[in-house]
């Protein structure tokens, strides 16, 4: 039985995990810049389901909704953590200190909007996700360049190397970290998790070894 969840599942725990970052940016985008949002956030947040979990959320004492769909996004990061390990193991030691990276995301991110306080004991920790989103995206070169050539395909490479674009792309477009942020590497998992390389997959062969078996083919064939 394989350690790894079925691609299947990783794709499925990838995009659960870009909704759950996506759903809880607009009602946190309105908590942080208020009047200043995006107006296209602001659209979002005047749905009826971020009013409802706004009542329920003072109903259970829960005022603080800045600290509440904050960190209720380190879920994501660990949606992602979960969703990559299969290919993330495939590429070698250095996808799973990335994966490590992703899934410290969870506890710091947590950690960082429960000190945003001035009073908090941990205060110098609110905006510590950043610096792990941005380990995230450097750590991810060093992985493009060291995975091993004759596993992991050139575009699977490519993709895990643009990892730092993601990173900036996905924040700025959608305007807040982590967020954001997330939304952009949960997509890039869903796509590593459905066509990367697996340590319960075959191998992927490099292109000259495909026409090496191509050129033998052609001549069993005279």
């Amino acid at each position: 039985m394989s350690r790894h969840l079925s691609r299947t599942w990783s794709v499925a725990l990838a995009l659960v995990g870009t909704v759950w970052a996506f759903l809880l940016l607009p009602p946190q985008q309105a908590e942080w810049s208020g009047a200043d949002a995006p107006r296209w956030l602001k659209t979002l947040d005047t749905m009826p389901m971020y009013d409802q979990a706004r009542d329920a959320l003072r109903a259970a004492g829960a005022t603080d909704f800045y600290l509440v769909f904050g960190a209720a996004s380190a879920l994501s990061f660990v949606l992602i953590w979960l969703a990559t390990r299969a290919a993330f193991a495939a590429v070698g030691w250095s996808g799973r200190v990335l994966g490590a990276l992703v899934l410290i995301g969870a506890p710091t991110t947590f950690v960082s909007y429960l000190s945003h306080a001035e009073a908090a004991p941990l205060h110098p920790l609110w905006g510590a996700e950043a610096f792990v989103l941005m380990a995230v995206g450097v750590w991810a070169v060093v992985v493009a360049i060291a995975a091993p050539r004759g596993r992991i395909p050139v575009w699977e490479r490519v993709l895990i190397g643009l990892t730092p674009a993601v990173v900036v792309a996905s924040t700025l477009t959608l305007s807040y970290w982590p967020h954001g942020t997330l939304v952009g590497l949960g997509l890039e998992a869903a796509a590593i998790a459905a066509f990367g390389a697996r340590p319960d997959a075959p191998p992927h062969a490099p292109a000259d070894a495909i026409e090496h078996r191509e050129d033998r083919v052609d001549d069993a064939a005279v």
